[in-house]
């Protein structure tokens, strides 16, 4: 499991390894692995995988996703409801580390972190009427 006491929602130069998803605009210059694209671990975007399937009702971990505008909207609403203590709990459920309280507290900051950077993301698709593209694993 991907430590998550620090950023989330990374730049291509941050990662270590290929297990993404990437996040890109329709305006992205290549199909995949974009200076300016953002990606989520694929150990923590599962966690996350509901929100996504429930945003988007043929979204697939492993192709392509367009997200319309009402897709996009649907979306940003889920992540408001997202429940950070319970994915927390299940991260959590397994470790090794002898504070689970205090890995927990950090676990959802990082959460809310990521989920704060990913709506704005997703607010600034629709103020630049851009399609948003997210590339599964």
């Amino acid at each position: 499991m991907k430590n998550i006491d620090k950023d989330l929602f990374l730049r291509k130069n941050q990662l270590e390894g290929t297990m993404y998803v990437e996040f890109k605009y329709s305006s992205a210059e290549k199909e995949f692995w974009n200076e300016d694209s953002y990606y989520i671990n694929s150990d923590i975007f599962e966690y996350l995988l509901g929100v996504f399937e429930k945003s988007k009702e043929d979204f697939s971990m492993f192709g392509e996703n367009y997200f319309s505008f009402e897709e996009v909207d649907n979306l940003i609403n889920s992540l408001k409801n997202i429940d950070l203590e319970g994915i927390a709990d299940k991260i959590t459920k397994n470790s090794f580390k002898e504070d689970k309280y205090i890995e927990k507290i950090q676990i959802i900051n990082s959460l809310i972190s990521l989920i704060q950077r990913l709506e704005a993301w997703l607010v600034k698709a629709i103020e630049l009427d851009v399609i948003v593209i997210i590339l599964g694993i």
